[in-house]
């Protein structure tokens, strides 16, 4: 045998209200809210429920659809066409919002390429620098050691005429 369970409209809206049930969290709630907004029988529309669902709805391409057939079987042109209004304003905004979230990643992203581009120039200059210094360092020494400038040149692979400005220096300091 069926089991069929009423539900109370009044006590679902009062449950809503005292926020002891959560329709972005509980499907039935939602759904039941939906069919809630209009009490014909006291003449009644809560749009304060029809305003947090439709909020829910931008995010819920089921209820958003149920919301747009709603209001197209049960609305005037007019409220429909403020419906569809209302609802293009909200998904601009949203769109809006992810558009700069966007550009904003992707601002940060080439800003760290570029960050990353110079630290690693100017850490590949440094080593450069380094690498010449102690090449320098060398010719001294071995400058010091009386080995020959053609040599030194040789094992150096630098120009003779470098080594010999490098042995110039060491003379002048």
């Amino acid at each position: 045998m069926r089991e069929f369970h009423f539900i109370e409209m009044t006590k679902l809206i009062s449950d809503w209200k005292a926020e002891k049930l959560n329709p972005r969290d509980d499907v039935l709630a939602k759904w039941l809210l939906l069919l809630g907004i209009v009490d014909k029988r006291n003449g009644k529309i809560y749009n304060d429920i029809f305003k947090e669902l439709e909020a829910i709805a931008m995010n819920d391409e089921t209820l958003r659809s149920a919301f747009t057939s709603w209001e197209a079987l049960s609305g005037t042109p007019e409220e429909f066409f403020a419906y569809e209004s209302r609802m293009k304003r909200v998904l601009d905004e949203e769109a809006a919002v992810r558009e700069a979230e966007l550009r904003l990643e992707e601002a940060v992203q080439k800003a760290t390429e570029k960050a990353t581009e110079i630290a690693t120039k100017k850490a590949t200059q440094r080593a450069e620098r380094k690498a010449q210094e102690e090449k320098i360092r060398m010719v001294q020494s071995l400058l010091a050691m009386g080995v020959e400038v053609e040599k030194i040149a040789v094992a150096t692979k630098l120009d003779q005429q470098v080594v010999l400005d490098i042995q110039e220096d060491m003379h002048c300091e």
